[in-house]
């Protein structure tokens, strides 16, 4: 009894020891049959095959000939004689494409009715007038230079600046100085970015009528003067008043602004220059490597700035 157990622990350890064969894996299942089609089915796509191929055929007879006009003739008479709506649209697209056939528009025949756009009567909508009548290529009657400059000089940014945008399009030598005026007044970065853009959009060689000789009032407003500096050459900017402010460490938008300027003002002249203004600037940079840390926001503008000079 006891040799039989043994016999039987060894045979079980020996069926322990080999590798559990994997699972095998169930049958696919076979994909399933399509189903044929009806016999409805073949009829639509008989039918629309037919339709198409009318179609085809008209397209063939760009120019009006005898054989195109036998074959439009012969699509008239079936059309005359079907009934069916899908048949009779097919037909009429395929007869739309007879070369002896003036084109017709889908409005018909009768004179299109012109109707007059209201008058504005208020400052707000004499301004949509006048807006419209610029998109349209109308002359410019519903306010004139005097009244726009009057309303763009007004207390609420919205109604002023439209004015403005307006006055821009309408005569763009008397909004250039307003322009200039209304940004130096501007604290907030949204209103002052509109107003930028609108000097931006003056044409070149006016977009320096009435812009001041320094960047002056809100931090915003000084770097707006000075990024349209950097890219109108008719807005002047001097030396004198462009370097003290490469002095500054600090990484806030009016120092980028004046280094995005630098190009455009020095030559290569005056890099020594501008390196001793950015002296604590480039310092700062060093001591940063040498930490093996990253330098400054402001360090890179500075350094490209520097390697841009011609």
């Amino acid at each position: 009894m006891k040799l039989s157990l043994s016999l039987l622990l060894l045979a079980a350890a020996a069926v322990a020891a080999e590798p559990a064969k994997p699972a095998a894996k169930p049958a696919a299942k076979p994909a399933p049959a399509k189903a044929a089609p009806t016999p409805e089915q073949l009829a639509a796509a008989a039918r629309v095959q037919a339709m198409q191929e009318m179609i085809n055929a008209a397209r063939q007879f760009p120019v009006a000939t005898p054989a195109a006009q036998a074959f439009f003739d012969k699509l008239r008479a079936q059309r005359a004689a079907v009934t069916d709506p899908e048949a009779r649209a097919a037909l009429d697209q395929a007869l739309a494409m007879d070369p002896a056939v003036a084109v017709r528009l889908p409005l018909g025949d009768a004179a299109v009715k012109a109707v007059d756009l209201p008058v504005g009567t208020t400052p707000e909508t004499k301004l949509g007038e006048l807006e419209r009548q610029l998109d349209l290529g109308q002359a410019p009657g519903a306010l004139t230079v005097a009244e726009l400059t009057d309303l763009a000089g007004g207390a609420e940014f919205a109604a002023a600046h439209r004015a403005a945008r307006l006055l821009r399009r309408v005569d763009p030598a008397a909004a250039a100085p307003l322009l200039w005026a209304r940004l130096a007044k501007l604290t907030s970065r949204e209103q002052v970015q509109l107003t930028e853009d609108e000097i931006l959009r003056l044409p070149v060689k006016l977009a320096g009528a009435g812009a001041p000789a320094a960047p002056t009032g809100s931090l915003a407003a000084k770097a707006a003067f000075l990024r349209v500096s950097a890219v109108r050459a008719s807005v002047a900017l001097s030396k004198e008043a462009l370097l003290p402010l490469l002095k500054s460490t600090a990484a806030n938008e009016l120092n980028e602004a004046a280094w995005e300027a630098v190009p455009r003002v020095f030559a290569r002249a005056d890099r020594p220059a501008l390196e001793a203004a950015a002296k604590e600037l480039f310092d700062a940079a060093a001591k940063a490597r040498e930490a093996k840390a990253e330098p400054g926001r402001l360090y890179p503008k500075a350094k490209a700035a520097l390697d841009a000079l011609r």
